[in-house]
């Protein structure tokens, strides 16, 4: 049976979420596990599992492997302030801004669609970022990135649907 793990050093005993479930019945197995242990070991403590916090992150777009999250800085402000230092900053502020303020509503969320557009317009803006200083980046179409948004929009809402549609039976 797995699901838990014994420390006698440091007097654990590490369990998942899912034998943690488990164990709340009285008539399973996992119940009877921790009961035993509990009976012969009265000085351990039961913590429960986290996740581990990855060493490399891998990108789903282009594979490339980073060794901490590439967009964890990545917030509206940085973004403004990274468009504002360039030189043609006033078409690029323009499209950041609509989708900003305007171009999320399909989605609860802005932010995924801001920065879907920031990453395409800036592709080698992680990599060497004063490319932008010394070169003229003209504003990529955001009507696709806004389309793609309303389609991911509609596939929650039909999931969320579809799943209330099955625990109502």
């Amino acid at each position: 049976m797995k699901g838990y793990k014994i420390d006698f050093t440091a007097s654990t005993i590490t369990i998942t979420a899912d034998f943690a479930k488990k164990m709340n019945d009285p008539t399973s197995a996992e119940y009877k596990t921790i009961s035993l242990i509990e009976k012969d070991f009265p000085q351990m403590k039961i913590i429960n599992k986290t996740h581990k916090t990855p060493r490399k992150y891998v990108s789903k777009s282009t594979g490339e492997t980073f060794n901490c999250n590439q967009f964890k800085n990545l917030t509206f402000d940085n973004m403004e302030q990274f468009i504002e230092a360039l030189p043609n900053h006033d078409e690029l502020l323009k499209s950041f801004k609509f989708l900003k303020y305007y171009g999320g509503l399909p989605q609860t969320s802005r932010y995924p669609v801001v920065r879907r557009w920031f990453v395409a317009q800036f592709p080698e803006f992680r990599k060497n970022p004063l490319f932008y200083l010394y070169n003229e980046v003209k504003v990529i179409d955001i009507t696709p990135l806004i389309q793609q948004a309303k389609e991911e929009a509609a596939e929650k809402a039909a999931e969320k649907a579809m799943k209330e549609a099955v625990n109502q039976d």
